[in-house]
């Protein structure tokens, strides 16, 4: 057949179907731009030139963006083959109609090369040219989120053009393959009945429904009833596994039933908008409820990156100031040859050496060590015992530091204590230590030594223990050997230190760096943080983890706005001669209005609601596992949540105000 003619029907097909195909391409090419800015970064001079980061941290935000072009790359190909199933589902009529007026599959596999063809280059050729315009607002976005000056000029990277070509061209090959075979082997009067077949109505499926059931109430049941951080990484991909099982089956299995049940409510389903739209909804619940478990699983993913990212950024200052509670802080073992007072006197020698002003200056000697928190109370940690998430890091001082860190007056007897537990809820009681059985006199409440010892973040939860004196830490010690009855200790306990100390904001950083070498020097292997310079790496790290989060979050809602207008224009399209039939009975156009309007907020809006339900139970693990890299406050980070799922229901009811109208249009043609 003559190529030119084959050309017109290829492009009037494209016309034809232009409703489902420029969305297609829009959210195509968008996909392309995405994960062609973030290869565009990966190989940036303005992250890392010649092998050398740009600025501290640039190579970690570099190695977050490889985790999330990998991220990217998977959801690319998923999210273009729903969109190509629908693109052709629209398209089998016409195909079918080019078979039975005598095309032969050659000719229309010609036609759907051009089509495909096409799409392919449209997407990728707009995809790739909106990204070079915004990758320099991009590189600059995340220049600010690190704290960098600005930086001038733009790039074109070759490599990131040629890898992002090499990878969705081979995506839309493969699905131009997977089209054509389905054409080849297709009965062209099979493709031009293909919209009207139709489906049963599904039973309840039984099973389903238990399992949906039981794996969301277990999902639900993990993440409520973690405990502490480590237990957190351990769990949360196995409650993240449950409850995507649990929703996608309840949303199968359980839609059905519900639906089943309100259509037995007579009072209920005769009336007109709930007849037709529950009659609908039953009839293609099976291919519908998996559509919405997507749309919520997504959704989900949206919120969860989001209330991460904004935690970043709204705990970003917070975090700095608890994980260092002066601007110099220093830790060191010691060896027996350290005392406070000694220790004051090191300091004030290293800043007189450096010519520097220190202020609100402490020193703590404490003894930590490693335990284990069973129902023996603390015990030696052992290989036997290394149950991560009961380990506990603890820190003992004596009555007489106590008072001293703390200006109070308490005395202890020899077998009392004062306790504070990050993971447990303190009471007055016995506490056995080695096998030692201790009064627990009172909780520790003293916020200037819990803060020094416990920021409130790490894998492992904090222990402080308040005993009468060294010979009751001495004795401890002794205990604890008397335990391990020659094991090995994972970790040996050790008598450590703790400098801090402020510096005026327009001290000489040369002056400051003098400080911490004389420190270096006179306490032998010491670790020595400076708060300025742990500022910048903070921000460069958690910037970039923020960036990919917020690229991962745009990604995933865009995903759920493709599937949900899709499946609004799929359906419109199916109910198209449904809503004719009816109106020609007699039903006006307010009440196909109301009919619509209880179909679509039912399909948009449970997602949704089920979506918040999950971050709802899914906060308290959230939160344990932030706690692994952020200090979290627990208000700022509910706040985080609600602020979050507000902006999400928001665009949430844009959407569904765009496709309800969408859907009204297919439906009636006006």
């Amino acid at each position: 057949m003559n190529s030119n003619l084959l050309s017109r029907l290829a492009f009037n097909g494209l016309k034809n179907n232009k409703k489902t195909i420029l969305p297609y391409v829009l959210v195509s090419s968008i996909t392309v731009m995405v994960f062609h800015i973030l290869m565009s970064l990966i190989y940036s001079r303005f992250l890392v030139s010649n092998g050398h980061p740009m600025f501290y941290g640039a190579d970690y935000i570099v190695l977050f963006l490889h985790f999330g072009s990998i991220a990217v790359a998977i959801f690319s190909v998923i999210f273009l083959m729903y969109g190509n199933r629908f693109v052709q589902k629209s398209g089998k009529k016409e195909i079918g109609l080019y078979g039975v007026l005598g095309l032969s599959k050659k000719n229309v596999s010609r036609i759907l090369l051009i089509q495909s063809s096409v799409q392919a280059l449209s997407s990728m050729a707009f995809g790739i040219l909106a990204s070079v315009f915004v990758n320099k607002l991009v590189v600059l976005f995340l220049y600010k989120l690190v704290h960098q000056p600005v930086v001038k000029g733009m790039e074109f990277s070759l490599k990131a053009t040629i890898i992002t070509v090499i990878f969705f061209g081979f995506i839309f090959i493969s699905l131009f393959v997977f089209n054509l075979l389905e054409v080849r082997l297709g009965n062209p009067i099979d493709l031009l009945k293909s919209e009207n077949l139709g489906e049963k109505e599904p039973k309840t499926k039984w099973a389903l429904l238990v399992i949906g059931v039981v794996t969301l109430f277990a999902g639900y049941y993990i993440a409520v009833n973690i405990e502490n951080t480590f237990s957190a990484i351990s769990s949360l991909f196995t409650a993240i596994v449950l409850v995507t099982i649990g929703t996608y089956a309840l949303f199968i299995a359980g839609t059905i039933f519900v639906l089943k049940m309100l259509k037995k409510n007579k009072k209920y389903y005769y009336q007109t908008r709930h007849f037709i739209s529950l009659s609908n909804l039953i009839f293609r619940m099976k291919h519908n409820a998996a559509g919405l478990a997507s749309i919520c699983i997504l959704s989900t993913a949206v919120i969860l990156l989001m209330v991460c990212s904004s935690s970043l950024v709204m705990l970003g200052e917070q975090n700095i100031n608890s994980m260092f509670r002066r601007d110099i802080v220093t830790w060191c073992k010691n060896d027996g040859s350290h005392t406070a007072e000694s220790l004051e006197e090191t300091l004030d020698e290293a800043l007189l050496a450096g010519n520097v002003e220190g202020t609100e200056k402490i020193v703590r000697l404490y003894h930590e060590d490693l335990c284990f928190a069973g129902g023996e109370g603390l015990t030696p940690l052992t290989r036997m015992t290394a149950d991560f998430s009961q380990m506990r890091v603890v820190y003992m001082i004596t009555a007489e530091q106590y008072n001293a860190y703390t200006g109070e007056n308490i005395s202890l007897g020899e077998c009392e204590i004062l306790r504070y537990s990050s993971a447990d809820k303190v009471k007055n009681g016995t506490l056995s230590l080695f096998g030692k059985n201790y009064q627990v006199k009172e909780k520790i409440g003293n916020g200037c030594l819990v803060e020094t010892f416990d920021p409130s973040m790490g894998l492992f939860a904090k222990e402080i223990i308040v005993v009468s004196d060294e010979n009751e830490i001495a004795s401890l010690i002794e205990a604890k050997n008397i335990c391990l009855n020659g094991e090995k200790a994972l970790l040996d306990g050790y008598d450590g230190c703790y400098l801090g100390f402020n510096v005026p904001k327009d001290a000489d950083q040369s002056n400051v760096d003098i400080v911490r070498n004389e420190l270096s020097s006179k306490l032998g292997n010491a670790e020595i943080s400076y708060k300025a310079e742990e500022k910048k790496v903070f921000y460069s790290i958690y910037g970039g983890t923020f960036f990919v989060g917020i690229f991962l979050a745009a990604l995933f809602l865009i995903a759920t706005v493709m599937i949900i207008f899709y499946k609004q224009m799929s359906e419109g399209i199916e109910d198209k001669k449904r809503f004719e039939i009816l109106s020609n009975a007699g039903l006006s156009d307010k009440e196909a209005k109301g009919v619509i309007r209880n179909q679509v907020m039912i399909m948009f809006f449970l997602p949704a609601i089920c979506a918040i339900i999950h971050i709802i139970f899914a906060s308290r693990i959230l939160r344990l596992f932030l706690a692994m890299i952020l200090y979290v406050d627990t208000f700022t980070f509910n706040l985080a949540i609600a602020i979050v799922s507000l902006v999400f229901l928001g665009a949430y009811a844009l959407v569904y105000l765009i496709t309800s109208r969408q859907y009204y249009e297919i439906v009636y043609g006006k």
